[in-house]
């Protein structure tokens, strides 16, 4: 456990994956289950009973409480054990771990670190989400790469030049410098914006500009596990101001939560708001196939990433002008 970072809200679930049939999820190599009482209310414990290790995950949800599949004892929310079929006396050590649960933005967050520490203000605030005027949709992927690797290409704009041509990117970007600097204590920022350039592919769908754009680029990363790319595109000639980009054509704040699962794999939770199109169904339905087929690029390329770095794993890689934010992020970590 000494590779992860324990404090911290973690997705661990679509808010909709989880109801009163018990969910099993890998957060950080602890086996957790999900499940939701009878008020709704979500829950998140360790998923192996204290009697003989069977997974709670694959026995049943009885009101707010879940019944081991192997002997049937029942743990209740708090992880405490409520009842053990064949005997009055539970022992004071028959209890699970219980997490703490937050739901917001559609996901449930675990917290896997000092219950203590569970501050609800930790999980980063989005005062679009929910808005009448943004459109939503969302993603999820499983990468079998470590949450470091996937950080490192989230805090990376120069690579939607040539991995992302068909959506994100295109060449004009290829020369454009990038600046980074790091925000408060935790949060680095890498950007840059690309004038008078050809839209990308996405948007000359969604925005059909009549000529020429400039269009921006900024990846934040919260680490251990927060990441939002803020992308958008003015008609060429407009001031470059946060009052322009607030009511540019095209504008899409692309939010990520990455949750290791083990040292060499993760769960990849993703949303986009849209500032176009909010209610429109079918944009949203397209928005996630075209977000889909873009993740699904860095998905491969990083997943040939993490097998070189398994199979050389003293080797140091050679940064380049490109990697400002990288380099940032990496002395943030403490890596490299």
């Amino acid at each position: 456990m000494a590779a992860y970072v324990l404090d911290a809200w973690y997705a661990a679930a679509a808010a909709d994956e989880v109801g009163t049939s018990p969910l099993a999820r890998v957060l950080l190599e602890e086996p957790v289950v999900l499940y939701r009482t009878a008020a709704g209310q979500p829950v998140a414990l360790a998923d192996r009973c204290v009697h003989r290790f069977a997974r709670l995950s694959a026995g049943q949800v009885c009101g707010d409480a879940i019944a081991c599949p192997y002997h049937g004892m029942r743990y209740g929310p708090d992880g405490a054990c409520i009842a053990i079929p064949g005997q009055e006396r539970i022992p004071a050590q028959a209890r699970v771990r219980s997490f703490p649960v937050l739901e917001r933005y559609g996901l449930l967050f675990v917290w896997m670190g000092d219950p203590a520490l569970a501050d609800p203000r930790r999980l980063v605030d989005i005062p679009q989400y929910g808005g009448s005027e943004w459109g939503l949709s969302r993603g999820y992927a499983r990468f079998e790469c470590g949450w470091r690797v996937i950080l490192e290409n989230l805090i990376d704009p120069a690579h939607t030049s040539f991995v992302h041509q068909r959506t994100i990117g295109n060449a004009a970007g290829d020369g454009v410098p990038l600046q980074a600097r790091q925000l408060g204590e935790h949060t680095i920022e890498c950007g840059r914006w690309i004038d008078n350039a050809p839209a990308v592919p996405i948007v000359q769908r969604f925005a059909n500009p009549a000529g020429h754009v400039d269009r921006w680029q900024y990846y934040y990363v919260t680490p251990p596990c927060t990441s939002l790319v803020d992308f958008g595109a003015l008609p060429t000639g407009r001031p470059h101001t946060p009052e322009e980009q607030a009511r540019a054509p095209y504008r899409v704040l692309s939010y990520a939560f990455i949750t290791p699962v083990g040292p060499a794999s993760s769960h990849y939770f993703s949303f986009q708001l849209r500032n176009f199109a909010a209610a429109d169904e079918a944009v949203t339905r397209e928005f996630e196939q075209l977000y889909h087929e873009t993740f699904e690029e860095d998905r491969l390329l990083l997943e040939g990433v993490q097998q070189a770095e398994e199979r050389q794993p003293a080797a140091q890689p050679l940064l380049i002008a490109s990697d400002s934010g990288v380099a940032r992020l990496r002395r943030l970590l403490g890596v490299g």
